[in-house]
């Protein structure tokens, strides 16, 4: 096996396919491009290595489609950046024409197509090795599928690499889906290493402690909450390979991309022998709401500015302030006199800045962090009724938060939690999970999902915020693209409320 490092280069070299506003001529939707053949046993970790590329974040449209899905219709940002696709998106006068969500779905199927090809080619291999092989390619496709829920709600399920006759099949219900993710889960939890047993020169490969995490979220999502207690149970109490950092800030640094708490990094790194573009696209859509520091789309919002309890580190950890300096900057930073806030997680003294340029930082997106794991646990044990459970996994996030102090000891900062009412603790658990998570993508997915357990929870916030054109049955899931409907020969249909 290729270490982790080398699997990174390969990846890195892999996405110069991507790296370019040219992006790849693709076919009907669902179906990738056999743009590269594996002939040989030797070639199997270029093929795996290419279903790890997704969490690169190299290629430039990546982040118009990530940002648009993830973050923009949310209270936790306001847009800085008036493009039409992205204001359409945030006030809900979206259509099945965006773009952005055109290129979303053509390029998560080709990531899912990535994966089948592994598949097919690990056939050749002994039943031990062809397993490892299988496990990581059967954990990201369940990761882009789940996705595909989120953003879409049904959508094609794709389980092979399709014949030309396969190109245009009819999309699956959202149970198909998650039965289908489910199932890679449970295969990748069966066969994938431990974090110890793939050893340092693994890290960044998906673990099976990956595996766990990522069917809790799955289940916490189906509203399953005793399978996404026990899943998360298992990776907090029983595997003990993941932990939380001592201090909240250290877990956003590029140096800590393989920490104790980092359960799926992201895998930029900067190289200079790449053709095309070398920008941290996950930098490079964030920065200062101004002329010199990135090109900024997106700023944390006031609302989410104000979700923080006074005196948590949080937020001065999280969301930079104009007036604040950056460590050995010595230009003005030039702020837009209309915003005041930027996302602190992407930014990091200049000694971290690799050729003095702010888009070249190897900070990465955090796609899964043990923290997550904490708070679907706490989430899970409350709707469960075991608020000890639920009060206890709360306080190590709150703990942490406060540098590792007790409440007495922080002066009273983030007091310790000790409401038993199942409601007002779930919504403390939701408020905690805002600030702990934010800026991460999470926002979008969790308010759509907090409606089907509260009615009328998302509707209410967002309609506060003067979002009047929000209607929770439609706008909860995003519209399938027109392009790729019109490109599916009468197969592919709209989503019904659209």
């Amino acid at each position: 096996m290729k270490t982790m490092k080398k699997y990174i280069l390969m990846l890195a070299g892999a996405s110069i396919l991507a790296s370019c506003d040219d992006f790849l001529n693709v076919p009907p939707q669902g179906q990738l491009t056999s743009d590269v053949y594996f002939d040989t046993e030797e070639t199997i970790d270029d093929a795996v290595a290419r279903t790890y590329y997704c969490l690169n974040w190299r290629y430039y449209r990546l982040g118009t489609m990530w940002f648009t899905t993830h973050e923009f219709a949310s209270d936790d940002v306001d847009l800085y950046n008036k493009d039409q696709y992205y204001t359409t998106v945030q006030n809900f006068t979206n259509t099945p024409d965006n773009l952005y969500i055109q290129r979303l779905w053509e390029l998560w199927y080709q990531y899912i197509n990535d994966c089948n090809q592994v598949l097919e080619f690990a056939k050749k291999f002994p039943e031990e090795d062809m397993n490892i092989h299988t496990a990581q390619a059967r954990f990201f496709r369940a990761w882009h599928h789940f996705d595909l829920i989120n953003v879409f709600g049904e959508a094609v399920l794709r389980d092979h690499v399709p014949e030309i006759s396969e190109y245009d099949i009819p999309k699956s219900s959202e149970e198909e889906l998650y039965d289908f993710v489910i199932k890679d889960l449970e295969f990748a939890i069966q066969h994938l290493p431990t974090r110890s047993e793939w050893g340092t020169e693994g890290n960044g490969r998906v673990t099976k402690g990956a595996a766990k995490s990522l069917l809790a979220k799955v289940y916490l999502f189906k509203q399953d909450y005793q399978k996404a207690f026990d899943y998360a149970n298992e990776v907090m109490n029983v595997d003990n390979e993941y932990s939380l950092l001592s201090n909240y800030r250290d877990v956003f640094a590029a140096d800590n991309r393989y920490s104790d708490e980092n359960i799926l990094p992201g895998h930029f790194i900067y190289r200079t022998d790449i053709p095309g573009r070398v920008l941290n696209t996950y930098c490079e859509f964030q920065g200062i709401p101004g002329a010199n520091i990135g090109s900024c789309h997106f700023v944390p919002s006031e609302n989410l500015a104000a979700a923080y309890e006074d005196g948590d580190p949080r937020k001065e950890a999280s969301i930079f302030t104009k007036g604040e300096e950056i460590e050995g900057y010595s230009d003005v930073i030039n702020w837009n006199d209309d915003y005041r806030y930027a996302n602190k997680k992407v930014i990091w003294p200049t000694s971290k800045w690799l050729d003095n340029n702010f888009n070249y930082q190897e900070v990465n997106p955090m796609f899964l962090r043990f923290a997550e794991v904490v708070l679907i646990y706490a989430e899970a044990a409350n709707e469960l009724g075991k608020t000890t459970e639920a009060l206890r996994a709360l306080e190590q996030i709150r703990f942490r938060a406060r540098g590792g102090k007790t409440a007495a000891q922080a002066g009273g900062i983030l007091p310790e939690i000790t409401v038993t009412d199942k409601a007002q603790l779930r919504e403390l658990i939701w408020k905690e999970r805002r600030v702990e998570l934010a800026l991460e993508g999470r926002r979008w997915f969790d308010l759509m999902r907090y409606e089907k357990v509260v009615p009328g929870y998302a509707q209410t916030i967002l309609k506060n915020l003067g979002r009047d054109n929000f209607s929770y049955p439609k706008h909860s899931k995003f519209p399938i693209p027109n392009y790729w409907i019109n490109s599916s020969q009468g197969q592919l249909k709209q989503n019904s409320n659209w």
